[in-house]
């Protein structure tokens, strides 16, 4: 009798690990969402029409932020209560995929913002590595990806996804990569959703 409860003890123990470990989202069951997670950020992942993926984004108990994103790799429309942020591309998305090692792709746009759209902006991405990325027990082979945005020319913004073709998603940012004031702010759980 004893044998058999601690039999049971033990498979109940087990049971939520291994089903936990098989819930590793895959290019195919990624069509059905999926949901990262980190201490700070919720992030829940749709496939909307054609490249476009929708990500609901909740940050403790403030609102929710929904992102329109370009296959996962960079943003295209952003918006909460406090920011609205969207860009329309002018060229250069259909070279963009598949991603590639040592690929570089510069992509013009306009900020659809009266303020800023008179300005010529760029996003210029440059495939720099592949590696393999844990999110908790899954594993993913990734893009590094440097992403950095100019106006006019000038520089206004600097870092580096680690982006997964299979998901559609970034499942990392690395900011000022290769100075003593590199952060990486990644996700450290991923689980599937049901459609």
């Amino acid at each position: 009798m004893i044998k058999r409860r601690l039999f049971n003890l033990l498979l109940l123990v087990v049971l939520p690990v291994v089903s936990y470990g098989a819930d590793c989202p895959s290019a195919k069951s990624a069509k059905n969402g999926f949901l990262l997670r980190n201490s700070g950020a919720i992030s829940e992942f749709r496939p909307a029409q054609g490249p476009v993926v929708a990500i609901t984004n909740s940050f403790g108990s403030s609102e929710k932020q929904t992102v329109y994103s370009y296959q996962g790799l960079f943003d295209l429309s952003r918006s909460s209560s406090d920011e609205r942020y969207a860009i329309y591309p002018l060229d250069g998305l259909d070279k963009l995929l598949p991603i590639k090692k040592n690929g570089h792709h510069v992509i013009p746009f306009v900020p659809l913002d009266p303020q800023q759209s008179s300005d010529k902006w760029t996003l210029e991405l440059t495939v720099t590595k592949r590696e393999t990325v844990a999110v908790g027990r899954c594993k993913y082979e990734v893009f590094r990806i440097r992403e950095e945005t100019k106006r006019g020319g000038e520089r206004v913004e600097l870092w580096s996804a680690l982006y997964s073709p299979d998901l559609h998603a970034t499942l990392a940012k690395i900011y000022d990569e290769g100075t003593s004031e590199e952060a990486i702010v990644s996700y450290d759980y991923i689980q599937s959703l049901s459609r």
